[in-house]
């Protein structure tokens, strides 16, 4: 098992507060954001990622360990 630490304030710089992101499976990029969860992860799966990793950008950003 292999552990990522990612730098989710910088992946998320610009993406409004209660937005949906999907990430990257290597977590090294954003694909796409929006307000509906299933339409970002369809989003991203049109862009070739298998597997996105869906997160929601809280109100404030705190501590994470995902």
């Amino acid at each position: 098992m292999t552990t990522t630490v990612t730098d989710l304030p910088e992946l998320l710089k610009g993406i409004p507060p209660g937005a949906w992101v999907a990430i990257s499976e290597s977590q090294n990029r954003t694909l796409a954001f929006g307000v509906d969860a299933q339409t970002v992860h369809d989003e991203a799966q049109q862009m070739g990622e298998d597997q996105p990793l869906l997160v929601r950008v809280p109100d404030q950003m705190l501590a994470m360990f995902l």
